[in-house]
């Protein structure tokens, strides 16, 4: 007995004896499209494509009372992000951008940049992005892409911009500072 009982445990260790089947509930499929489009990118807050895809977006001075409680916003500055040219970003290309949710001044709780300032920073204070076609605050935590732009006259244009918004009460006076990632995407 002792022996049969030594055998079966050696046996399953060893990986001679089956699993147990295990039922699965479902199915989920993937798909997907690696596309050969090339499009530049480029971005900026005046109304004419800019230097690169990297760029700033300095958000004018407010007072402290301008966000005084939870929620407050202030300071909207419009941005812009280009996309065109390249070699095959023809005319009717469909484009969007996503804002990567991997960004590390993203708050998780809120879905806003956190202040990231590293001297004398601004407290209770993030920044909102805003879709500037739907005039609506981003999530940037979910990963959802912008409204779709449309490429014409080898051009398409994705407006944006970012405002303060005050977060667990008023916010305190000091600098803000933040940054996010981006994709341009093909829907």
């Amino acid at each position: 007995m002792k022996s049969n009982l030594l055998m079966s445990v050696l046996l399953l260790a060893s990986g001679f004896i089956a699993p147990l089947a295990i039922a699965a509930d479902g199915t989920i499929t993937l798909t997907g499209e690696i596309t050969g489009t090339t499009c530049t990118i480029s971005g900026g807050t005046g109304g004419v494509a800019g230097s690169g895809a990297n760029f700033p977006v300095v958000l004018d001075k407010v007072q402290a009372s301008a966000l005084a409680s939870d929620g407050a916003t202030a300071s909207s500055k419009p941005f812009f992000i280009y996309v065109g040219g390249g070699a095959s970003c023809a005319d009717a290309t469909k484009v969007a951008v996503l804002y990567e949710s991997t960004s590390p001044a993203i708050n998780p709780a809120t879905g806003n940049l956190r202040n990231t300032a590293s001297k004398t920073a601004a407290a209770k204070v993030e920044v909102q992005i805003i879709d500037g076609a739907t005039l609506k605050p981003l999530d940037l935590r979910t990963g959802h892409a912008s409204t779709t732009a449309t490429v014409t006259a080898g051009l398409a244009t994705l407006p944006f911009a970012a405002r303060y918004v005050a977060t667990g009460g008023a916010a305190g006076v000091g600098l803000v500072s933040t940054a996010v990632q981006y994709s341009v995407v093909f829907p």
